[in-house]
């Protein structure tokens, strides 16, 4: 099947699927049922066309052409859009799974704003990673971003989740601004918004006009860092977590800020060239730095748990911005060690979507089952919640990067790549010592989380029951995936490895050279093998040594005995002596409170006239609201009930709009 086919049926399959969901949305679990349906059945053009991107790539055509504005909107599928595609498809069928269940206690009409809209934001992010000009590209690109917005405030109600949906929404098109002026100074430059064309423009730029490419450049930082959660653009993250659906958070940390970094990708791999790119990969790599540092050390300061794993995300994608920064600045002098730090890069984000997406439903299962967030007012749920409790384990160890899972595979190479690099140049090799340190932090909040609401003493007694199968099992499948890429580190990597040569139009040194090993990773460089990990031969080992421990204890009858805390002969209630989620390294997040404060910002005070002219409501908004309102009175005679009424009003809009098509197409 051709590719247009293949895209047009994953799209149109997705459209359907919402209309679905919002015709039967009165009935909550059919309708996710139905969305579910929907995604799985996308998922099959979609997977094909994933498939094609990565053996032979998917080459350029044109769906609708702009002369005049010098636009086209042109697909096409390389490795690297394969890559970012085959992430959201494993994300989107995983969330909407979850829902599924989830969904049912938030009210019928609520369930008819969540699924439509979750499936044309996963129509929308498809545009965005195949579209190959900067014009529709952005267009796309405000889509998913409206979309996203719609599902952050979905209980709208709630004074919270508006605060977060304004903040998301300001944040965010303020970063859409920057991209927009930085796509129409290169348009300005080429008179047009191809890909191509940019690349081509930016090459000119620097040339002649070094000030405005370097501009450009910063406003496309600016743009997707954004997106990404890079710090401190990304400060809408911890409050859009926390008031999203479960499924959506999953859906944010798994694959929307993922776009973010696909744009900082193609823009300093795809549009610099590699001669320019060294003072901005450092750039990146300090932004990352900062950012991996501040997420780890706020974490460990929270208690909310969804607002705790919102800051996890921020220190990842620091992971992920430290090693694209380095890639970016070895290419030109150290192609091979660029191509191990973007391998790097785009390995932790395919292992960051799995075990984020796993522990942010692992958290809502917890708050579907107790109605509780608050990390002190949990524990003892290992027993009621076994698949979940297990699931949160495997992803909190990925997530610290303990091997043999995961997450270790790709901080390996991101932390190596950092070393060999500072061995010519000394930041590099501060900011993986930097990165080190944040891993030690990332261990200590997701050991708080696991002792605080699995495996210590709770405030009081839950009675619970596992989440449904519906919930639990998109939780076992991306704790599978956790261990499964982490013990077989290669399987990811060859879907890695050609993203990374396409990420470069340049061209560097394959990656198959640089990166090899059959069941582990080997780090060679001119001709030498520097570095390599070999996962199962650590797996084996743990096993042996944890076998000999069990026998030893087996051997000397050893018992495990639960018994009373000594309180020193006094008595104590229970409540008074026990470790809370808070009572965590209190002195330590004592030392770092000033690192992420949060300010208390007076209201200011503003004269009559000003106050009245910024009340945008009462001049602007309500009087539309109310003309509209009238309107829609003075039309509800037309809602007779008789459907051959309703069928006449239809054909004639139809007509109607076919004659306005004409007119304007002359």
């Amino acid at each position: 099947m051709a590719a247009q086919s293949l895209l047009g049926w994953c799209v149109a399959l997705l459209g359907v699927g919402a209309a679905a969901s919002l015709i039967v949305s009165r009935r909550r679990e059919l309708a996710g049922w139905v969305a579910l349906v929907a995604v799985a059945i996308a998922w099959v053009p979609l997977a094909l066309l994933v498939v094609a991107g990565f053996s032979r790539g998917v080459p350029e055509f044109d769906v609708l052409a702009l002369p005049s504005l010098g636009a086209r909107l042109a697909v096409a599928v390389d490795p690297l859009s394969a890559l970012f595609l085959a992430v959201t498809a494993v994300i989107a069928l995983a969330a909407v799974l979850y829902s599924v269940h989830y969904m049912t206690h938030y009210r019928a009409d609520g369930v008819a704003k969540f699924y439509p809209v979750l499936l044309v934001f996963f129509a929308a992010t498809i545009g965005v990673l195949v579209t190959q000009d900067l014009l529709f590209f952005l267009v796309f690109w405000e889509l998913m971003t409206l979309t996203s917005f719609f599902l952050v405030i979905f209980e709208r109600e709630s004074p919270a989740s508006q605060r977060a949906g304004l903040k998301y929404f300001v944040i965010t098109h303020a970063a859409t601004l920057c991209m927009l002026a930085a796509f129409l100074l290169l348009w300005r430059q080429s008179g047009s918004f191809h890909l191509a064309a940019a690349r081509e423009a930016m090459g000119v730029m620097l040339v002649e006009r070094p000030l405005t490419a370097h501009l450009v450049l910063l406003l496309l930082l600016i743009g997707f860092a954004t997106k990404a959660g890079v710090l401190p653009m990304g400060d809408w993250l911890p409050d859009a977590h926390p008031v999203a659906p479960s499924g959506m958070s999953a859906v944010l940390s798994g694959a929307l800020v993922k776009l973010g970094i696909y744009g900082l990708i193609r823009v300093f791999c795809g549009l610099l060239p590699a001669a320019s790119s060294f003072g901005w990969g450092v750039v990146i790599a300090l932004a990352g730095t900062g950012s991996l540092l501040v997420g780890a050390l706020t974490a460990l300061r929270q208690n909310d748990s969804k607002r705790l794993l919102a800051f996890s995300t921020i220190g990842q994608i620091g992971y992920i911005c430290l090693a694209l920064g380095v890639g970016v600045a070895c290419l030109a002098e150290q192609p091979a060690l660029a191509v191990v730090a973007l391998a790097g890069a785009l390995l932790h984000l395919v292992n960051h979507a799995c075990f984020k997406s796993c522990l942010f439903m692992g958290a809502g299962a917890v708050l579907f089952r107790t109605g509780e967030r608050d990390l002190d007012r949990l524990g003892g749920l290992w027993h009621q919640m076994p698949a979940t409790a297990g699931s949160t384990t495997v992803g909190s160890l990925a997530l610290a990067g303990v091997p043999p899972f995961n997450g270790f595979a790709s901080k390996w190479l991101i932390i190596c790549s950092c070393l060999l690099a500072g061995l010519q140049r000394p930041i590099f090799m501060v900011l993986g010592l930097v990165a080190l340190f944040a891993s030690l932090a990332t261990l200590a909040y997701v050991l708080k989380v696991l002792g605080a609401v699995f495996f210590g003493a709770a405030q009081r007694r839950f009675v619970v029951d596992e989440v449904p199968v519906s919930m639990a099992l998109p939780q076992v499948a991306l704790a599978g995936l956790c261990v499964l890429l982490g013990v077989l580190p290669q399987l990811p990597l060859r879907l890695v490895s050609p993203a990374v040569t396409a990420a470069v139009p340049g061209g560097i040194p394959a990656a198959g050279d640089v990166l090899g090993g059959l069941l582990g990773i080997s780090i060679t460089v001119d001709g030498a093998t520097v570095a390599g990990w070999a996962p199962l031969l650590v797996l084996a080992t743990g096993i042996v040594l944890s076998a000999l421990v069990w026998g030893l204890q087996r051997m000397g009858g050893a018992t495990v005995r639960e018994v009373p805390v000594w309180n020193c002969g006094e008595e104590h209630d229970s409540g008074i002596v026990r470790y809370a989620a808070s009572s965590f390294y209190l002195p330590f997040k004592q030392a770092i409170a000033g690192i992420y404060p949060r300010l208390s910002l007076r209201a200011p005070r503003f004269p009559s006239p000003v106050r009245r002219t910024l009340e945008m409501d009462s001049w602007l908004y309500l009087p539309v609201a109310r003309l509209m309102e009238r309107v829609s009175h003075s039309t509800s005679r037309l809602h007779v009930g008789v459907p051959q009424v309703y069928l006449m009003w239809i054909v004639l809009g139809a007509i109607i709009v076919v004659g306005l098509v004409m007119v304007v197409a002359g």
